[in-house]
């Protein structure tokens, strides 16, 4: 089968594929785009089968990197921004990844990752690395429309557990396909949808819009990242019908923007990343807000559950109940199913189901058993068979949308020369859903400030990261066993 940006472009040339702030590309033009920049990437040696690592923010040139790399039958390994060069040198090793792509904006940190890499290519002009603007692109007409096989990987995303590094979960053309088909049946579609795009690419949230639009044939409008004044000026001039946020974004725009949000055209205001409080969800209600409750993993390439917008006023807190060709049981240790009200684990199979961890096979034999992704989330159905989700994979933290895992900040707060021992874990946030909290235990006769930790810890963790609430004790409370009471230490702090 044709690619599907090829396909789009065949049978509905003029259309409008994107949207970026004041310029519109129908996808004929965004077909040619790809088509050119397949060609320079050829050029490049880029080659079926390469692990091509992508450091940018939202940008055109990232979606046109996901269609072109898509066309080449190479794999994209989109990498967070907000990481640190300490914690991108492990995923673009980890991934195998001997191609770096960046912009102005992140070339300084993609300079700091050249002793991993290949060669660095910048979609910008640049002096210190090789820009894709001079590489010729002659034979683009060559890469107008490629043969695109469905089992193929498509992509390697890294997500966050609670333990060890983070996991690359490798997605398959097939994963998001089927997972775009799903969403579709679950929200419909209608050919009018603008689908405003302010979540990053390099999530599974981001990018399976850009996909999902291209197989329904309607617009994104993008953004390069979420601010609150720009998502409501798109709101009240770009006639946007669909959104996807976190609760943090949606608090923050009900804060700011609450009449544009009553008066756009949003059909569906998609919340997933972290469950969506009650209040939240009312007061959205209470502006007719069309809000669908979802529960996503990356390794099911976005959407498992959804509540539509007609099943939330009923229940908020629920996510709904399974997408199509999706299976949801709720476990309990032993992998039997329980009864609706009794809280287990969350199962997951389907096509949507990622085809393991990239080089991890003991992390991915964990977690897929018999074809069932055992997720490590805990829930319940209720009596009418929608889904509740009662805690995100045993100790996760979920800040502002983004994963924290306590283990790697754990890890950094114990480099500190001064400290002995440190135990991190979430509080609840209003704004951000959780804010990274810990627990430290100083060295006998050492000194040490919450201000200086924090500053260590920057330097080696991502701003979501950093603990924003820091509590000294002399010992961490402990179990019988040794292990450290998570539960008693929040108790402490909170």
């Amino acid at each position: 089968m044709l690619d599907w940006l090829a396909h789009r472009a065949n049978i509905s040339p003029q259309k409008t594929a994107l949207i970026f702030g004041n310029r519109s590309w129908s996808y004929a033009a965004l077909n040619d785009l790809v088509g050119e920049l397949a060609a320079k990437l050829a050029a490049s040696g880029v080659t079926a089968g390469q692990h091509v690592a992508v450091l940018l923010p939202n940008r055109v040139e990232f979606v046109t990197l996901i269609h072109a790399l898509a066309r080449l039958n190479a794999v994209i390994v989109p990498l967070n921004i907000r990481l640190t060069e300490t914690e991108l040198s492990w995923q673009v090793d980890q991934s195998d990844s001997r191609l770096l792509i960046c912009d102005r904006e992140t070339e300084p940190l993609a300079v700091e990752l050249a002793g991993q890499v290949e060669q660095i290519l910048s979609v910008d002009t640049s002096a210190a690395v090789v820009s894709l603007i001079d590489i010729p692109a002659a034979d683009a007409s060559l890469w107008q429309a490629r043969p695109l096989n469905l089992d193929s990987l498509q992509g390697i995303i890294y997500t966050s557990g609670t333990t060890g590094q983070p996991k690359g979960a490798m997605l398959t053309h097939s994963n998001h396909f089927w997972s775009a088909t799903a969403s579709a049946y679950r929200l419909d579609t209608d050919p009018a949808d603008r689908w405003l795009l302010c979540m990053p690419l390099y999530h599974v949230g981001g990018m399976a819009i850009v996909l999902r639009c291209c197989l329904y044939g309607t617009a994104v409008v993008l953004q390069n990242g979420f601010n609150e004044d720009v998502v409501g000026q798109a709101l009240a001039t770009q006639a946007v019908t669909l959104i996807s946020v976190v609760p943090t974004m949606l608090h923050r725009l009900l804060e700011s923007h609450r009449d544009q949000l009553a008066n756009s055209q949003l059909r569906c205001v998609l919340v997933g990343g972290a469950a969506a409080p009650a209040d939240l969800v009312k007061k959205c209600l209470a502006l007719n807000l069309p809000v669908a409750a979802t529960y996503g993993l990356t390794e099911a390439a976005s959407q498992v559950a959804t509540a539509s917008p007609d099943t939330v006023a009923g229940k908020p807190g629920q996510v709904g109940k399974p997408l199509m060709f999706v299976t949801v049981r709720v476990v309990d240790e032993a992998g039997h199913d329980l009864q609706p009200e009794k809280i287990g684990e969350i199962v997951v199979s389907g096509p949507t189901v990622m085809r393991g961890y990239y080089r991890q096979p003991a992390a991915t034999e964990t977690v897929l058993r018999n074809g069932e992704f055992y997720t490590g989330d805990m829930g319940y159905f209720d009596q009418a068979g929608d889904l509740w989700v009662v805690q995100r994979r045993a100790d996760l933290i979920v800040s502002g949308g983004e994963n924290v895992y306590p283990v790697e900040v754990e890890q950094v707060l114990r480099r500190h020369p001064a400290v002995d021992e440190a135990c991190v874990f979430g509080v609840e946030d209003t704004e951000w859903g959780q804010r990274v909290a810990a627990i430290v235990v100083v060295k006998r006769g050492a000194e040490l400030s919450t201000q200086e930790l924090m500053d260590f810890s920057r330097d080696h963790l991502a701003g979501y990261k950093v603990p924003r609430l820091i509590h000294f004790i002399d010992a961490l409370p402990r179990t019988a066993s040794g292990k450290i009471r998570r539960d008693e230490v929040r108790r402490q702090i909170i």
